[in-house]
């Protein structure tokens, strides 16, 4: 079996497993004489619940987690070109529309994968999990760390890298225009259109996905209120019956 086989198994094992596994490989590699790979392993940190939960995703619904990432790469695309000045809004917004979908599909499922493995999936940990999907399928190496089951933790981006360095269109000359000479200053102006044009962009992403984000939390809420009360109403259903059964009894006794 190769090493990254084995790393693999690592992400695999249950939670409270990974530590004490990780070990035992680290020192069996070493031992084996693969310093590089033992020190490759020992340095693994235990995954978070939320990252170990997506780890179990991507094992467990490969295809949905390759949509997220398709969907993820068109969003981005969609970014970029409106930042350009191109026509994106519709497949912006479809595509937003679709990654949302898809995270919240996950997220059901990862509280699935939770409660099987008897840990708690509570609201903020789900939260958690569809910030994790959300963030890992914007850009690298992310994306590589979701698709192949591996993250560990948070994944930090701003949401934004695809943008860095990104240019406006150049626009015709006018007749008239200024000469060559003032071709600096003409791109300066570009560079701060498309600045302020960046930071608009931005400032209206947040604004969605904090809506978003709310409204998926308001639905989790929800979810876990209507479990709640379906279960008081089970077990006053069951107090019932008992008692009409009990009834049923002294009735016949009486008779």
């Amino acid at each position: 079996m190769t090493v990254e086989r084995e790393i693999d198994e690592l992400f695999d094992l249950p939670l409270d497993e990974f530590t004490a596994a990780r070990n035992d490989l680290a020192k069996r590699l070493k031992r084996d004489g693969d310093a590089d790979a033992a020190e490759q392993v020992r340095s693994l940190p235990k995954p978070s619940i939320a990252a170990w939960a997506v780890n179990q995703l991507a094992r467990r619904e490969p295809e949905a987690v390759r949509s997220l990432l398709n969907v993820a790469a068109r969003l981005r695309s969609a970014q970029e070109r409106s930042l350009k000045g191109e026509r994106a809004a519709d497949e912006l917004r479809g595509a937003q529309a679709e990654e949302r979908e898809i995270i919240r599909r996950l997220t059901r499922s990862a509280e699935g994968v939770l409660r099987e493995a008897g840990r708690p999936a509570s609201g903020t940990t789900l939260e958690r999990v569809a910030s994790l999907l959300r963030a890992a399928a914007v850009g690298e190496p992310g994306r590589t760390m979701l698709r192949e089951g591996r993250l560990t933790g948070d994944v930090e981006v701003s949401g934004f890298d695809a943008f860095a360095g990104l240019k406006l269109p150049a626009k015709g000359r006018a007749r008239g225009a200024a000469p060559a000479g003032d071709d600096l200053a003409e791109r300066r102006r570009q560079k701060r259109e498309a600045e302020r044009h960046r930071k608009q962009l931005e400032k209206r992403v947040r604004e969605l996905t904090s809506h978003a984000d709310d409204a998926e939390r308001d639905a989790l809420q929800a979810r876990k209120e209507a479990d709640a009360a379906e279960a008081v109403a089970a077990e006053r259903r069951r107090e019932a019956d008992a008692a009409a059964a009990e009834l049923a009894e002294l009735d016949r006794r009486r008779g």
